[in-house]
């Protein structure tokens, strides 16, 4: 990992641009994409949105104490759920040509669904540029990964938040670390075989009072083997004294989600982020409801001017300073479309024992009304 960039409180580590990587092999139509994300965080909202969260599951096979998919006895609305082939058709068709990126997985483990390489593919035939699918990797096995390597994915995202097996045991209980291990060199030697850099493998680490210490080591363990590597703010979104482990206190500020995305979760609910405090804060419901209706819906377009009226998203971790946010995106703007000027320096990694490396409320300005939802 050579550089680091922070923005809307989470820090990405790469070698190599990511974003520059999938432009020099999506083309110019990628390029725009990425310039009307920027131009978005700035205020120029579009008129359909960027992106597609998108939830087809709300089953996973871990039991993450800080999760709501994790915890089946809580009271959080809308856990084991399944998004039915037909609605996620129907969004697709909606946004064909016009919506760029998609990302499959928000709250449940989207490999449970074994067709979803074909639901990548559906993406692609209608589209979609730039197709993420987000994973705790223990379904990963050599057949899946070659699946979704062909199948037109440009983004694996895996969730590790751990560079042991001790703390893996307590961030991720139901996990495998070694089979962890194992998948992710598969995939690489896999995806090496195949000759093609996509999809760009991506391994987050959520920062909070369990793992912390395994920060440094996360990051120099790793950071020779993904394209690059997320680190995130943990959110107690479950509310409890016993998932409480986070490190820092939410501020205020700005958040560009409403300006660049929607999430439609298993159920059909549309929401206005991927964070699970969106879900709080419901906008529609699709198919009822269109993704350019509930796009350009008074709520949607009052929470892209100013998010300070939401107690949901104020209770988010998300938001950000707005004027360190929006210079972030300038810069990304210019010309020369400059990386950060300073060099992230690491020491030789250390490759984890088992991985297989391959060789080489009320709207601003409206008067009250009982239909805006605040809260559940």
């Amino acid at each position: 990992m050579k550089n680091a960039q922070t923005i809307n409180r989470s820090t990405t580590h790469w070698r190599h641009d990511p974003n520059q990587i999938l432009a020099d092999h999506l083309g110019a139509e990628f390029t725009a994409y990425r310039r009307a994300w920027r131009k978005a965080e700035l205020g120029e909202r579009p008129d359909f949105p960027l992106h597609l969260d998108v939830d087809i599951t709300t089953v996973c096979n871990f039991r993450c104490p800080m999760c709501p998919a994790g915890q089946p006895q809580s009271a959080f609305p809308g856990l084991g759920l399944k998004l039915s082939e037909e609605t996620y058709l129907k969004a697709l068709r909606e946004g064909e040509n016009r919506l760029p990126s998609i990302r499959i997985g928000v709250t449940g483990e989207p490999l449970l669904n074994p067709n979803v390489a074909r639901w990548i593919q559906e993406a692609k035939r209608f589209g979609v540029l730039d197709v993420a699918l987000i994973t705790n990797g223990l379904l990963l096995s050599g057949a899946m990964s070659e699946a979704l390597i062909k199948s037109g994915l440009t983004r694996l995202m895996i969730s590790v938040d751990a560079a042991s097996q001790a703390t893996y045991r307590k961030t991720r209980p139901g996990g495998d670390w070694g089979k962890l291990l194992a998948n992710i060199g598969e995939f690489l030697a896999i995806r090496q075989s195949l000759d093609t850099p996509l999809p760009l493998l991506r391994l987050s680490f959520v920062e909070m009072a369990l793992n912390i210490h395994d920060r440094e080591k996360f990051r120099l363990n790793f950071g020779s083997l993904a394209d690059y590597l997320t680190f995130q703010n943990y959110q107690n979104i479950l509310g409890q004294e016993r998932s409480n482990w986070g490190l820092t206190t939410p501020k205020s500020g700005h958040c560009a989600e409403p300006l660049t995305r929607l999430a439609l979760h298993a159920n059909g609910g549309l929401f206005p982020c991927c964070s699970d405090f969106g879900r709080l804060a419901p906008l529609g419901h699709f198919p009822e409801n269109s993704l350019s209706e509930i796009w350009n819906s008074p709520l949607a377009l009052a929470l892209a001017r100013d998010q300070s009226w939401s107690a949901n998203c104020q209770s988010c971790q998300k938001a950000a300073d707005p004027d360190a946010y929006k210079e972030q995106a300038r810069q990304d703007l210019t010309p020369t479309d400059l990386r950060p000027k300073d060099p992230l320096k690491l020491a030789e990694p250390l490759v984890p024992q088992g991985l297989i490396v391959p060789t080489t409320t009320q709207i601003p300005g409206s008067a009250p009304s009982a239909s805006i939802p605040e809260g559940r």
